[in-house]
């Protein structure tokens, strides 16, 4: 029974385009055999191009594609943030397969151009079964992709025509990547502005690839600033820069045929010397080139025949030499055993290095001369008759298509496939500065704390504290971070708590006050020794980055300097000032007053009063009173008046005004020289003098006309007529009372 044994290239190939798609078909070798047994012919299919693939199929659903670009400056506020940076992330796939429907159609057309052929492969003519068609046979397919860089890294270059480096047919060259230059970032390692290098260019995913004619390959890499600009760009139009480029060894088969080769190894090696002379890469190409260079010269003679029993002998022959690979195969096997072998050499070898491979590899291969002689020089000789089958390199390279006519058609569809990325954004470094703001000079605050919490991905507030005191130094900030969560990521979540907030809680602890004996100058009073200026359990809940623990947000009153607002002439002259803490209404909050003392001797001394009540509320609204004294002598009467209570607020510097005797709202308080005669009579044992008895009183009186509390006994109750009474100053009143004093009968 007849079987297909796979395809040839001894007929020749057939191109079809049909719908935008490029596909090569290809015959079995034994087709003639095939329809002469009435079995079906077999016909192979290989893509002619590649194209970008798509999610539903080869023409439906979104492109397997995506240009990511991005940008960083990788401040502090960002979490392992390595300086500036910018480029890109390319992903996308190709493939070579049609659509069902493209497919069907393509080979309707070969049945159709080939149904009255007597073609010896192609010919259609008497068979009794529809043609089959078959992927074709791939052994191994390399794939590579354009470089965006102008470096040498995975770039296929198209050798140039002329000098020592042409091709008699053309070919390409696949230049090695080095690996050096594929992990180096930046060639400027003292250029502080990118850390990834402007040019950068690595794909992944080049090299052996599905062995499927029809399947996907991926490919995915890291850009630089100017390969990302330069692929958004050439997508965003209707072609790309970027090249892709496959490569298959496709298995066939030869129809039986003669192969003779001829030469003189002394002649090759000569040859390959001198081309190795001019130090160009070793490839496939290059060798294949040198090979036909040695054909045309007659350093090697070629001959094919092929089975005379098959239509067009001669012409399958001339096609088997021109478009298979099939006589260079063969010169190769034997080349390997003379002239490239690796065995230690007897001569010197000229040397040429591209890379690292053997010699079919596409990326290059570093080979030297090393002609191996016998004792007698050999000539090269090959002859065989049979059915050959070998390996034929297929290339395919296509530019892949842009995305133009699908944003054109769909605005929407651009940000499917380009999307920028700003690296400050994510992930975020939360971070809080907090500074302590205190007077630590008058020692009144002993030290102060803060403590910073954020949830947990549980919901749970994680606490870090700092406590700051004076011997802190010239810097006494302290730094809090943690990275910014996304809001979906925390389960049980504080109430009104977003990403971008902290809770914060900040204690100012209070040294004791001094004593008023030990510094009757300088007064604290001290409510609570421990103040908390957030609010329990778990305090404020802020967006700040900067932050201050501030001792006068405790709720503080701080006055002074206190000073008068009169002079003392002499030792006998004293000012006391009373001094109360008020709400805003100037109500007495119930704190327990301070009192100052102002002599001629400490006039000058400034005084302080200081206030910590601990509810962070509380704003400086306070009293004072003022009660001024003339001390008298035993023969001088002494004086007393004390004013109303004047109000104030606000911190700082204070001018305590004394009122006058007769001012408004003062109350006096004296001893009139009368009285104190009156006294000293007693003392001697006298009746009092009549003519100096009065109706005075010591329990003093008010400038506003309103008798004191406690009034004295007058003369009138008595019953008795008194003497004319006398003011404050000795003054005789018109008209007598009774004898009396200190509002009591005499």
């Amino acid at each position: 029974m007849v079987q297909a044994m796979g395809p040839t290239y001894a007929g020749g190939t057939q191109p079809i385009v049909k719908d935008g798609y490029a596909v090569l078909y290809l015959p079995d070798v034994c087709n003639r055999e095939l329809i002469a047994a009435g079995e079906a012919p077999v016909f192979y299919y290989i893509p002619n191009q590649v194209r970008m693939a798509r999610k539903n199929g080869p023409d439906s659903g979104d492109y397997l594609f995506n240009l990511l670009r991005f940008s960083g400056t990788g401040g502090e506020g960002v979490v392992g943030g390595g300086g500036e940076v910018a480029g890109g992330m390319l992903t996308f796939s190709v493939t070579g397969a049609l659509p069902e429907a493209t497919r069907s159609q393509a080979e309707g057309q070969i049945t159709a151009m080939f149904a009255d052929s007597d073609d010896a492969f192609w010919g259609l003519r008497g068979h009794q079964k529809p043609p089959m068609f078959r992927p074709a046979i791939i052994c191994e397919t390399t794939t590579s992709v354009s470089n965006l860089a102008p470096t040498p890294t995975g770039f296929p270059t198209q050798d140039p025509a002329g000098g020592n480096r042409s091709l008699a047919n053309g070919g390409f060259r696949t230049i090695g990547m080095p690996r050096a230059k594929a992990l180096t970032r930046d060639a400027e390692p003292t250029a502080p502005d990118n850390n990834l290098d402007p040019w950068y260019c690595v794909l992944q995913g080049q090299g052996a690839g599905s062995i499927d004619p029809t399947g996907t390959h991926a490919f995915s890499g890291l850009l630089g600033t100017y390969p990302t600009s330069i692929a958004w760009a050439g997508f965003h139009g209707a072609a790309s820069p970027l090249i892709v480029i496959q490569n298959y060894k496709l298995k066939v088969w030869s129809p039986v045929c003669t192969i003779k080769i001829d030469g003189n190894w002394d002649s090759i090696f000569t040859h390959f010397s001198a081309a190795a002379s001019a130090h160009y890469l070793w490839a496939k190409v290059d060798i294949q080139a040198e090979f036909n260079n040695m054909r045309k010269s007659g350093d090697i003679k070629v001959d094919i025949k092929v089975d005379t029993t098959l239509p067009g002998a001669d012409e399958i022959a001339k096609k088997m030499d021109e478009r298979s690979d099939l006589v260079f195969n063969k010169f190769m096997e034997m080349a390997q055993k003379v002239i490239f072998d690796p065995p230690a050499p007897k001569v010197d070898a000229a040397k040429a290095d591209s890379g690292s491979g053997s010699i079919f590899s596409p990326w290059g291969v570093s080979v030297a001369l090393k002609y191996r002689r016998d004792e007698s020089h050999l000539d090269l000789h090959y002859e065989e008759t049979k059915q050959f089958a070998y390996l034929q390199d297929h290339t395919v390279s296509s530019s892949l298509a842009g995305m133009a006519d699908d944003i054109k058609a769909d605005p929407d569809a651009e940000r499917k496939y380009f999307l920028t990325v700003y690296l400050d954004d994510w992930p975020r470094k939360l971070a809080r500065v907090v500074r302590p703001v205190a007077s630590w000079d008058d020692h009144t605050v002993q030290f102060m704390s803060v403590q910073i919490g954020y949830p947990n991905t549980a919901g749970e507030l994680n606490w870090e504290g700092h406590s700051f005191s004076s011997s802190d130094g010239a810097d006494p900030t302290w730094k809090f971070a943690t990275t910014q969560k996304v809001a979906s990521d925390v389960s049980n979540a504080p109430s009104d708590w977003t990403p971008d907030k902290t809770y914060v809680k900040r204690k100012v602890f209070l040294a004791e006050p001094p004593s008023e004996v030990l510094d009757p100058f300088h007064r604290v009073q001290i409510e609570k020794n421990v103040i908390d200026l957030d609010p329990e359990p778990n305090g404020t809940l802020l967006n700040d980055t900067t932050l201050e623990v501030r001792a006068d947000n405790a709720g503080r009153i701080a006055v002074g300097p206190i000073s008068l607002g009169a002079m003392l002439e002499d030792k006998s002259q004293a000012v006391e000032v009373v001094m109360e803490a008020t709400d805003e209404n100037y109500q007495s909050l119930g704190m327990a007053p301070v009192r100052f003392r102002f002599g001629v001797d400490d006039l000058d001394t400034d005084r302080t009063w200081t206030v910590f009540s601990g509810d962070p509320a509380m704003l400086p609204f306070y009293r004072y009173q003022v009660t001024a004294t003339v001390k008298g002598t035993l023969f001088r009467k002494g004086q007393s008046w004390t004013g109303p209570w004047v109000t104030a607020n606000g911190n700082g510097p204070m001018i305590v005004q004394v009122p006058m005797p007769d001012d408004p709202g003062v109350t006096t308080r004296g001893l009139v020289d009368d009285r104190v005669h009156q006294l000293r009579q007693l003392s001697r044992g006298l009746p009092p003098d009549p003519d100096q008895l009065g109706t005075g009183s010591d329990t003093g009186s008010s400038s506003a006309g309103k008798p004191a509390t406690g009034q004295p006994v007058t003369a009138a109750a008595a019953g008795t007529k008194a003497p004319a009474s006398r003011d404050l100053f000795g003054a005789k009143a018109p008209a007598k009372a009774p004898a009396t004093f200190l509002g009591y009968k005499l």
